[in-house]
């Protein structure tokens, strides 16, 4: 199969569909949904394992609507690229261990870190169960390393502007779609929420409709220090041990019983479980691995995107909510 990242062009949404047209809604729909289904096939870097299920699904979130759908992504290494230069994209970790206003042992102390506990997490040989106590390891150790360097909560926007993040291709649009059409956006990470939220803040990507579930970062009302995390402890792997009761977040989702998932971690399928929902519709970007890992990766997500594809198909189907 030749990769590309980029679809072959087809003709657009509005070439061939016309929206006054006196049709029946099903038959409308269908009209869509076959229109949808050609863009899906003319990308070279997407695999689907059962494509009638994939079809089941996109019908329900076309009949219902943009009134009734909301979206979940991760956000390192899915809405930002995996790669940048040949190497690993900072991630909201990352981007604390870059700054200037860290010192030299807590960035060695996360380098160490990284070293000792990446390799176990995107290894093809070992299951998630088998990761897992690594895992909780990982994030406890990187927690407390931060608590020990006493950051201060007026250094996190000069922290993410020394570092800028390399964007998906594709998820600005994802994001102007979701705000133009009133679409809940959450986005749901194991790293850290202060970054995460003053990076799209400080990229005019932050809105009233998105919300963001992560490893927050607590300050000292009198010195400004950061003394502990509030909330559950997130790694890649417990993304289901969440829910959204109780939050302004969870007004935004009353009656959108559809969502579409999107992660670059098998972890990430956990995403919705703590949502009510009747369709999800999950997305998978492979970054790597593609050999050993595409089995694992179609038999977890409806839709793979390899090579450290695009938003584009995510892009297509809001086009076409009404």
């Amino acid at each position: 199969m030749i990769i590309s990242q980029h679809p072959i062009r087809v003709p657009s949404y509005d070439e061939n569909f016309n929206y006054q047209n006196d049709i029946s809604n099903i038959a409308r729909n269908k009209a869509i949904l076959n229109y949808l289904l050609s863009v899906i096939l003319s990308f070279n870097n997407v695999e689907i394992k059962d494509f009638e299920n994939v079809e089941k699904k996109l019908l329900k979130i076309i009949r219902d609507g943009k009134d009734k759908i909301h979206l979940i992504s991760d956000f390192d290494m899915t809405i930002t690229k995996y790669w940048l230069n040949g190497k690993r994209s900072p991630s909201s970790h990352d981007i604390l261990t870059r700054s200037s206003k860290v010192s030299e042992n807590y960035r060695k102390r996360c380098e160490e870190l990284k070293a000792k506990y990446y390799p176990i997490e995107i290894s093809p040989e070992l299951t998630n169960e088998e990761k897992l106590p690594y895992m909780v390891e990982w994030w406890e150790n990187a927690d407390q390393a931060i608590l020990d360097e006493k950051i201060h909560k007026d250094t996190i926007s000069d922290m993410v502007r020394e570092t800028p993040v390399l964007y998906r291709p594709g998820i600005k649009d994802v994001l102007h779609s979701c705000k133009e059409k009133d679409i809940p956006f959450l986005v749901f990470s194991a790293g850290v929420q202060n970054v995460i939220q003053e990076t799209l803040v400080q990229s005019n990507l932050f809105s009233d409709n998105m919300n963001v579930v992560s490893n927050k970062m607590a300050f000292n009302e009198e010195t400004g220090i950061c003394d502990r995390f509030v909330g559950p402890l997130f790694h890649v792997f417990n993304k289901d041990k969440f829910g959204l009761e109780g939050t302004p977040y969870e007004k935004l989702l009353e009656n959108r019983s559809n969502v579409i998932i999107c992660g670059d971690s098998l972890g990430d399928i956990k995403m919705a479980d703590g949502v009510k929902h009747d369709t999800c519709l999950s997305i998978g970007f492979l970054n790597l691995n593609k050999e050993k890992m595409l089995d694992k990766y179609k038999n977890t997500f409806d839709i793979v995107i390899t090579d450290d594809g695009s938003f584009d198909l995510v892009n297509e189907i809001l086009r076409i909510l009404a």
